[in-house]
Formats: structure tokens, C-alpha cells, sequence
């Protein structure tokens, strides 16, 4: 279902909960304002118009909110069933449109792996789903690794992980940065989380004012980036990343996953100084494994939680 302002009913008091809203199911100018803003953050076109892409990339599901899959333009994902590594974990196959990653350059090896999180809910299906629709070209990650719900509510993804293309293609999960097309030549992986809060008196919301539960949120006890506050990884997430982690040096042998941040963190970087932007990330001088905040000063994920600062440093 397509809401817009004006819009009325319980479809839309679903949309202003998910947003952190007052829910009073009219569609005005504070829900639009929200809308744009949400749209905004998660690289969605944004003219306040609630299609498919915002319900999905919000992490609710478009057929219970009267969407009618049969006007669906685009093929479903290719559901290929899970395998298991050498290492124990258990990785779904949930294949893109084949013109939804890149196939331009034949198989490639990837020599770096990035880690990003993806700004909004928990459910990593929803995260594919909505880049298989997105026309902003081809973005996406080869993983992702499903979250908590900042909510509290059943969170059933927590550290699954979703595998969207097959080994050794790519999706543009960077862009062009420095003076070299990094996403040609390196892996990424994105964890289903909101990144950073905002607090207000003794609570904490995300960007779209969603208020968060406190067991979700990690204080680092300083600013990266001018933001104190974030949703928490979830141990889940930080052991299924290892366990890939663990996995990709089987399947992508020229891949480097020694320097980087890890190397940082081993000769004595603290956190904040390992995850920030970093010259020899940028113009793909080293690659390694690193955050999307290494080779963007505008970006946000990923940030120094010590768990997985502390899991990093010793793969």
C-alpha cells in the first residue's frame, strides 16, 4: 500500500509506531517530515511517499500493510537453501536478481573485506529485499547479518546470516573512492543495526525517533565521529561475523584480512583511532579489513564497540 499525506488508518499509525511517532493514523506534515528524513538516511529516493522500499527498509512487512505482490515488477529472491562452513556456521542462500550485482567483470578475486551496518531494523530478508528493488544501481554487500529490535520485540534474525550473490562478484557497497573503484576488488558485510542515538533526558532514540530499549544501547564513554550513543551489536552478530570472517579466508585465498584494522588494533590503535578514516583504506594503498568509516568521513558504520573492537584484535 502507497501512503502519502492525507493518507488516514491503521496502516498509517503502523508507519508513525515504526517511525518512534505519536500514533494517531493521520498522515501530516510531522509524518512526512519523518518520512523524508528516514528516506534521507537509508539512500532511498525522498519525496514522503511510503512505497514498498521504505516499508521494507522500516522492517515490516509489506503484505500484512495491503501490498499487493501481484503488482511486483520484480523477481523474488532465489531462495537456495543454507550450507554450513568448516567452522560451524550456518550461512542462507538468498540470491539477488542477477542484474541486481555485478557481473560486468567476470569472476573476480577480492583482495579487502569491508564491514558496514545498514541504519535501520533487524531483518536482514527485509535489507535484500529492498536492495532487489532499489534503481540506485546494483548496491548491496555479498552478507548480512541479521540484528536485535531496538523495540525489544522478537528478534528471530538475530546473527543469522543471509548470503545475497554467489562467491567471487560484487555488489557497490562503497562507491568510488580515492582514486580507485574499491568495490571491484573487495568483499563487504552489513550488520542490521540503527548506528547512532540520541538522548534525551534518561532515554534513548534513533534517527527517526524510535525509542530504544538500554539493553540495546552501548555508551562508548567518548564521541566517534561527535556521537556517544549506539545501538548495540549483538553478541550474535559479533561471533556469527567471526565465524565469516574464519569462512572467507577458506573461499577468497588473495583476500587480506590480516592488516587493516585488526593489524591496528594489534600494534596498539585504540578503537576510535582503528575506525577512523584512513588514508591507505582510501586510495586502496592497503587493503586489509576495515569500516566503511575508513574510507568515508561522512559515514557512520561502523563504530568501536569494544566487543567487537576486542574480537577484531585477536582473529
Amino acid at each position: 500500500m502507497l501512503l502519502k499525506k492525507g493518507s488516514r488508518g491503521p496502516d498509517v499509525k503502523e508507519l508513525q509506531e515504526a517511525l518512534g511517532l505519536a500514533a494517531d493514523g493521520i498522515f501530516g506534515s510531522g509524518t512526512e517530515t519523518a518520512v523524508k528524513e528516514f528516506q534521507k538516511e537509508n539512500d532511498l529516493t525522498v519525496d514522503g511517499l511510503v512505497g514498498r522500499g521504505t516499508w521494507e527498509m522500516l522492517g515490516l512487512d509489506t503484505d500484512q500493510t495491503g501490498w499487493d505482490a501481484a503488482s511486483d515488477k520484480d523477481d523474488k529472491l532465489e531462495r537456495l537453501g543454507k550450507y554450513t562452513t568448516k567452522g560451524g556456521l550456518e550461512i542462507d542462500r538468498a540470491y539477488l536478481d542477477g542484474d541486481e550485482f555485478v557481473r560486468d567483470y567476470g569472476k573476480i578475486e577480492p583482495l579487502g573485506f569491508f564491514i558496514h551496518h545498514t541504519a535501520g531494523w533487524d531483518n536482514p530478508y527485509n535489507t535484500i529485499n529492498n536492495w532487489n528493488r532499489d534503481t540506485r544501481g546494483r548496491v548491496a554487500t555479498q552478507y548480512c547479518i541479521g540484528g536485535t529490535n531496538v523495540k525489544g520485540k522478537a528478534a528471530p534474525h538475530d546473527g543469522a546470516v543471509v548470503e545475497c550473490f554467489p562467491n567471487n562478484y560484487l555488489g557497490w557497497h562503497l562507491g568510488k573512492v580515492g582514486k580507485f573503484a574499491i568495490s571491484k576488488m573487495s568483499g563487504g558485510v552489513e550488520l542490521n543495526n540503527f548506528g547512532y542515538l540520541t538522548k534525551k533526558g534518561d532515554k534513548y532514540y534513533t534517527y527517526v525517533n524510535t525509542e530504544v530499549k538500554k539493553e540495546f544501547v552501548c555508551d562508548l564513554g567518548y564521541e566517534f565521529r561527535g556521537k556517544r550513543y549506539w545501538h548495540a551489536y549483538s553478541p550474535k552478530q559479533i561471533e556469527s561475523l567471526r565465524l565469516l570472517i574464519l569462512h572467507l579466508k577458506d573461499i577468497y585465498p588473495k583476500m587480506d584480512l590480516v592488516n587493516g584494522i585488526p593489524k591496528m588494533l594489534k600494534d596498539g590503535a585504540s578503537g576510535k583511532e582503528a575506525f577512523e578514516f584512513n588514508e591507505d583504506a582510501y586510495y586502496a594503498r592497503q587493503f586489509g579489513l576495515w569500516s566503511h568509516t575508513s574510507v568515508r568521513k561522512d559515514k557512520f558504520d561502523c563504530f568501536p564497540q569494544p566487543e567487537l573492537v576486542e574480537m577484531l584484535k585477536n582473529l
